[in-house]
């Protein structure tokens, strides 16, 4: 096989939620692009037309029934579904001592529950047909804590947990379950904090390549795991940081190794 076919995604059936704006309509322009048939998903409308080669749908990931409708919807246009990438997320958190129980069900609701719906009733499908790949959206926040994000923190945490443990039970029905996780993109859902003078260059300087990501430089990663490209790759997390996880919070890249002090 030749090396670009192993990322055509031609005849593919794919869901992608969260993809009215920042990082889901990324992911679902770039699956078109590589052939794929996307039927894409917020509950929001799109910022823009998601184009002819992307169908879309409104739907809340933390209603069963929303995402039940949600991928009949999609077995219906296309007849099957091969690709479900749970992206759909809050970015609301606050300090651990001021957060609220109904703040952390509905930041839990949306990014750790609604992963789960999602990739439930998509594998419903998905065994019967024989397989299928599913793709959830962590964040480098699954694995370090952040001051001010208790409740998001948490939830992404719980879907790198989800996603391993998936892999596990349903590699015997030939689905793969994987997850990407983006450090800091330039994103509506960060529109708050690029606002703020001050607070960007302080979460850019974590990142050993000094900068913010635009939302296309997920496409890569997302395509990848939806192709044969990682045909043995499952209970994955695919890391787009900038180098942020490796450095561990470690800024100052002047400080000489400790054993050369």
């Amino acid at each position: 096989m030749k090396t670009l076919e192993l990322f055509d995604l031609t005849g593919q059936a794919a869901v992608v939620t969260g993809a009215a704006r920042g990082l889901g309509a990324a992911m679902a322009k770039g699956l078109a692009g590589a052939g794929a048939r996307v039927l894409a998903s917020d509950i929001l409308d799109p910022v823009e037309p998601p184009g002819p080669e992307i169908a879309f749908r409104k739907a809340d990931v933390s209603k069963k029934a929303d995402v039940d409708a949600l991928v009949e919807e999609a077995c219906r246009r296309f007849g099957r579904i091969d690709l479900m990438v749970a992206n759909a997320a809050r970015g609301d958190g606050a300090a651990a001592e001021r957060e609220t129980e109904e703040g952390w069900d509905r930041v839990m609701s949306a990014n750790a529950k609604g992963v789960f719906l999602c990739a439930s009733a998509a594998a419903k499908k998905m065994i019967r047909q024989g397989g299928g790949n599913i793709i959830a959206t962590a964040s480098v926040l699954s694995f370090i804590g952040h001051p001010t994000a208790l409740s998001y923190c948490a939830s992404k945490g719980a879907v790198v947990q989800l996603v391993r443990t998936l892999a596990i039970e349903w590699a015997k029905y030939n689905i793969r379950v994987n997850a990407i996780a983006p450090g800091f993109f330039r994103t509506p859902m960060n529109a708050g904090t690029l606002a703020k003078a001050g607070y960007v260059k302080p979460i850019i300087d974590k990142a050993p390549l000094a900068r913010m990501a635009e939302p296309e430089e997920i496409v890569g990663a997302v395509v990848f795991l939806a192709s044969k490209a990682s045909s043995f790759v499952t209970g994955s997390v695919v890391t787009v940081d900038g180098g942020e996880l490796a450095a561990g919070g470690f800024t100052d890249r002047t400080v000489p190794f400790m054993y050369d002090l």
